[in-house]
């Protein structure tokens, strides 16, 4: 079947990336009302042998190639949509009450408020017959304690990337967040940056000395003022072809995640992946079944067929990133393995940050719509 792509994708971090994501598992986190008593989707699990299943994912964030081999090998038909961010994901789940596709691929935070809100299907990952392969550290996340609504697809860091070649001689790069909010040239007009507001105020809050999720109006005020100084620099506001804009050049420099660094990475090996002195974020990504999906046995084939390692494998190498699953390293790229994109350096300060309050996210809203004006 083919498939049309639309951008590029949500990329992720690489395999030593784990260490840092130890420091927020275990947490806890709320259930919806009502969700001791929801059924185990999985329980007694079959694979599915035809049918069909329909996923709605970041652009361009599967191989399209990969979708066709599951449809080879399990005889169900899947079909594909994409969106920007996870706040265009959950408003249409919200609305719809959860139907219209069988497979979706929230982050992290998304994946509490989904749960909170009554949106996702139980389901109890570690219990599927390649649950088996879900890394030691990934199996207890603030966001889902035990696994019983999702399932890790891909894992990554939220930073900035630039063109080294447009520096001139004994120009230094960018090395802060501050340092991308107020860049001149070569790169001022050039400017790239995401369309997701939690990422973008989250950044501005570390380049003016505050911490992600600050309810302080003052300090709010401040990163608000540094994205408007950015805003006649800034070319694209843009989440879909990141890396395809940036490795080709219509975008000198620009936030992006670190797999779509990898991948612009392979179109100019001029371009240089920051971890940024204020920190970056780190993001999970997960296959979660909403609770209005009309084919929940198609969807559970869907993710256990993606938790084997090399079918993870075969996505990681696409998209330029990694799942936290066991054994799949041995079939990972070997230039993802080199690019420092991909490997931090030891001394990077890499931090996963829980959704903040609806009255902060509320602000965020207005601060992006503001910038975005």
């Amino acid at each position: 079947m083919k498939r049309t792509r639309t951008g590029a994708t949500r990329s992720l971090a690489g395999v030593a990336l784990a260490a840092a994501l130890l420091g927020v598992v275990g947490c806890g986190g709320a259930t919806p009302n009502g969700a001791e008593d929801q059924t185990d989707a999985a329980a007694g699990f079959v694979p599915a042998t035809s049918g069909a299943v329909s996923i709605y994912t970041w652009s361009d964030y599967l191989p399209l190639e990969l979708l066709d081999r599951f449809e080879e090998e399990t005889g169900i038909r899947a079909t594909i949509d994409f969106y920007e961010n996870n706040e265009s994901l959950m408003s249409k789940l919200e609305i719809s009450g959860g139907t219209g596709y069988d497979v979706v691929v929230p982050s992290d935070y998304a994946v509490k408020a989904m749960i909170e809100k009554g949106l996702l299907t139980k389901f109890s990952a570690l219990d599927l017959p390649n649950g088996k392969y879900i890394a030691e550290e990934a199996k207890n996340v603030y966001y889902d304690p035990q696994r019983e609504y999702s399932a890790p697809y891909m894992y990554g860091s939220t930073g900035f990337s630039y063109d080294s070649s447009l520096l001139a001689e004994g120009q230094e790069g960018p090395k802060s967040w501050y340092d991308y909010f107020t860049l001149g040239e070569p790169f001022a007009g050039d400017i790239g940056i995401l369309n997701d507001e939690f990422d973008g105020v989250n950044a501005a809050l570390r380049a003016v000395g505050a911490a992600p999720c600050t309810n302080d109006p003052e300090e709010l005020q401040a990163a608000l003022d540094l994205l408007l100084g950015l805003k006649p620099k800034v070319k694209t506001i843009l989440s879909d072809a990141v890396a395809d804009r940036l490795g080709v050049g219509e975008n000198t420099a620009g936030m992006i995640w670190n797999g779509d660094s990898h991948r612009a990475w392979r179109l100019n090996q001029n371009i240089v992946y920051v971890y940024a002195t204020e920190g970056l974020s780190l993001f999970e990504d997960n296959w979660v079944i909403p609770s209005g999906a009309a084919n929940v046995p198609q969807a559970l084939t869907f993710i256990n067929w993606m938790l084997d390692p090399k079918n993870a494998a075969e996505a990681a190498n696409y998209v330029g990133f990694s799942a936290q699953l066991d054994g799949i390293e041995e079939y990972l790229d070997e230039d993802m393995k080199a690019d420092p994109a991909i490997v931090p350096p030891a001394d990077a300060k890499l931090e996963m940050i829980p959704a903040c309050d609806n009255e902060t996210m509320n602000k965020y809203t207005q601060i992006w719509e503001s910038f975005k004006g």
